[in-house]
């Protein structure tokens, strides 16, 4: 249904407009007026994090794109500090989000970042959801009692715990009122905000090293803001890996929160992305910008430099696929349980180790093809 054809939900509307605006004014007066104490700051953060990571690692990576298993305890706490966060339940949330990532771009995407930055970033909350919206989309998840439940009572959940809980903490340190502003508007505030900007500024603004096909970015910046959700690039081309950044410098808490729960057996079954899988979908995007280099030079000088590039990337597709079958000959070895599993073991080892070896001088190779290209293209 067309946005004109929805109304206006003047309930989101008036919470999205107003909730900034009190946030702000009454935190300053509050302030002004009583001073900021360090436990109001404890309870912020706290709750800033707990709603944040329950969005982050809860209704985005385990409720929508189910890239990895956790257990009751896990799925209670997100449901819990997630309806905290003030977006809706896990289920309408991830209704939401897999119609975004199966339409991107597109009318049928709840939040197409091709309607422009503020209808992506909030716009698109401020109407109905559309009438005729089902959860056939998420009936994995309505399947499950507690999901059903939390969407039942996401709202209640978010006041007692996301407010009156603050207050009460407030009491015996004589700031119930401050308590809740910090750990309630002021936390629900910040909260939306940085969701909101990966709807929308992740869709405008940084690189885009894995995929081409949407409006999806890379931003090291915003990564820091959301617990590792500036990694969008890399998350639309490969959803249903848990992580964002793939490398271990690369500022992502949710990985490493959804990591360290599964060394305690907290989460399990955490989905990668085969790294053959990774270096192709890099290689397709740096051949896409070497094609229109390719394009600015003269058909007379640059059929060589063609030439060298379709050779490189066929060299480098045969060595991704040969290191690509050889890594998963020995996983699934490693599972095996046949009598000479330590020697299958052995020999797929050292049948990677040479497929490695064949596929950094497919690499160099492709490297140095790209770089004349780019030479010649100056």
């Amino acid at each position: 249904m067309k946005t004109n054809q929805r109304s206006l939900d003047w309930g989101n509307v008036a919470f999205l407009v107003l909730s900034p605006l009190f946030a702000a004014i009454l935190g300053f007066w509050y302030t002004l007026k009583n001073g900021i104490i360090p436990s109001q700051m404890v309870v912020f953060l706290i709750m800033y994090v707990a709603t944040g990571m329950s969005i982050t690692g809860g209704y985005h990576r385990h409720f929508a794109h189910v890239s990895y298993k956790a257990n009751p305890f896990v799925r209670f706490f997100y449901l819990i500090f997630g309806a905290c966060a003030m977006q809706n339940s896990a289920l309408h949330w991830s209704a939401d989000h897999r119609l975004h990532h199966r339409f991107t771009d597109t009318e049928k995407d709840p939040y197409n970042a091709k309607r422009g930055f503020w209808w992506s970033h909030m716009g698109w909350v401020f109407y109905q959801s559309p009438a005729d919206r089902d959860f056939a989309i998420v009936g994995d998840l309505w399947r499950d009692r507690w999901v059903r439940w939390q969407h039942h009572h996401n709202v209640k959940i978010a006041l007692v715990v996301g407010f009156v809980v603050p207050f009460l903490i407030g009491i015996p340190l004589h700031c119930p009122w401050g308590m809740m502003l910090w750990g309630g508007l002021i936390r629900v505030v910040f909260v939306h905000h940085a969701t909101f900007l990966i709807n929308s500024a992740a869709h405008i603004w940084g690189r885009q090293p894995f995929s081409r096909s949407d409006s999806s970015r890379n931003s090291t910046l915003l990564a820091f803001f959301t617990y590792g959700e500036g990694y969008h690039n890399f998350h639309h081309r490969f959803p249903s890996d848990y992580r964002n950044g793939i490398r271990w410098y690369q500022w992502d808490p949710t990985k490493w929160l959804v990591a360290g729960l599964a060394s305690i057996k907290f989460t399990s079954h955490l989905h990668r992305v085969p790294d053959h899988l990774i270096l192709r979908a890099r290689m397709e995007v740096e051949a896409l910008d070497a094609e229109k280099h390719l394009l600015s030079i003269p058909d007379h000088v640059g059929h060589p430099f063609r030439e060298r590039v379709l050779a490189a990337r066929q060299q480098m597709e045969n060595a991704l696929h040969q290191w690509g079958e050889s890594v998963t000959r020995y996983r699934d070895a490693k599972k095996a349980q046949w009598p000479n599993r330590a020697e299958v073991l052995a020999s797929c080892r050292q049948k990677i180790e040479e497929y490695e070896g064949r596929l950094l001088i497919a690499r160099e190779s492709w490297r140095m093809a790209l770089q004349q290209v780019y030479r010649q293209a100056a």
